[in-house]
């Protein structure tokens, strides 16, 4: 997905009572809002921006509810259908909510991305206690209260934290949807990873591939770049070294191209990021490191000089000798 290809085309917003709430009512609407430069902008921006920091692929679980994926196909064989099948979607959400599911706004928003028909599924976070106006035009329809809407998106006082963008493979069909999910509710400490029950049990879908696998991938397509690309041992040394780093440090996250730009010569990180790709790995797309398939034989140990020593585990045992501080 290029992202910065995509565009807003329409949007349907719902109000979502906290989860378990029984006093306050699901509030959906009847029609699309009116988009004008200004909102359309917001949503992009917030879209864009959550998916581009945090966004991991994902694509259907078979197991999983089918309510999301059938709505998604619905819309994009027939974008007159949004309003009805955002009713649906906004009604399996309200009923799939627990009590620790705080009120929102269910949103879904109907657009293009790298030129194909695509659909956006966010919930946003509003201020405890604030109501939900309506509208009603005169056609009696139920519409957002647009100047109540504009107050909240455009001040940054409701922010985007959960957001999917999916389309459909080449099949058209509901199981062949696809596309990236992000939540932005997650602290730092938890990496970016997506809630169970927004990706699941919401949106019936599952990570196109496990962190753990993704893990591995990256760290054997990244070792078999420094064996076969970079002639200088003493670089590849240091290459191994910054690899071995990131697999043994405290980051939750691992985003290749932001390794490279770290860790790699400028000369070496445009053909790192072909390597990765062509592995299958998108090289800007950030993945959850899970390191339980990867044996780490190696150590690193950083001095106060700045000197950094790192070979086997065996040699630590066998070649190197630590004495305390307090030793002569």
């Amino acid at each position: 997905m290029n992202l910065d290809s995509f565009q807003i085309t329409s949007a349907v917003v719902h109000d979502i009572p906290h989860g378990g709430d029984q006093d306050q009512p699901l509030v959906l609407t009847d029609a699309p809002i009116t988009l004008d430069d200004a909102l359309s902008a917001y949503f992009r921006k917030k879209i864009i921006k959550s998916l581009g920091l945090r966004g991991l692929e994902v694509v259907v679980d078979p197991d999983g509810a089918a309510c999301v994926r059938e709505a998604v196909a619905e819309v994009l064989a027939s974008a007159d259908r949004v309003v009805e099948a955002s009713k649906r979607v906004a009604e399996h959400l309200h009923e799939v909510q627990t009590g620790r599911n705080s009120a929102g706004l269910l949103t879904m928003v109907l657009g293009q991305i790298d030129a194909r028909p695509c659909v956006a599924v966010l919930k946003l976070e509003r201020e405890q206690g604030l109501r939900f106006k309506i509208d009603t035009d005169q056609q009696g329809r139920k519409t957002v209260d647009l100047e109540l809407l504009r107050e909240l998106t455009l001040t940054d006082k409701t922010k985007v934290f959960k957001t999917s963008l999916l389309m459909l493979g080449d099949s058209d069909r509901a199981e062949s949807m696809y596309g990236r999910v992000s939540d932005d509710q997650r602290g730092k400490d938890d990496g970016i990873g997506v809630a169970t029950f927004y990706l699941s049990t919401f949106l019936g879908c599952q990570l196109k591939t496990s962190p753990e696998k993704a893990t591995l991938d990256f760290v054997r397509v990244t070792e078999s770049f420094f064996n076969e690309h970079v002639t200088s041992p003493e670089k590849r040394g240091q290459y191994q070294v910054a690899l071995l780093a990131k697999m043994q440090d405290n980051t939750m996250d691992v985003r290749p191209r932001d390794f490279a730009a770290a860790n790699l010569d400028a000369s070496d990180r445009a053909p790192f990021s072909e390597a990765v790709r062509a592995a299958g790995i998108d090289p800007t797309v950030a993945f959850e490191k899970d390191t339980s398939l990867i044996k780490i034989n190696g150590f690193k140990m950083v001095f106060e000089s700045g000197m950094v020593l790192v070979g086997k585990s065996g040699d630590l045992a066998d070649r190197v000798s630590i004495r305390s501080e307090n030793a002569t």
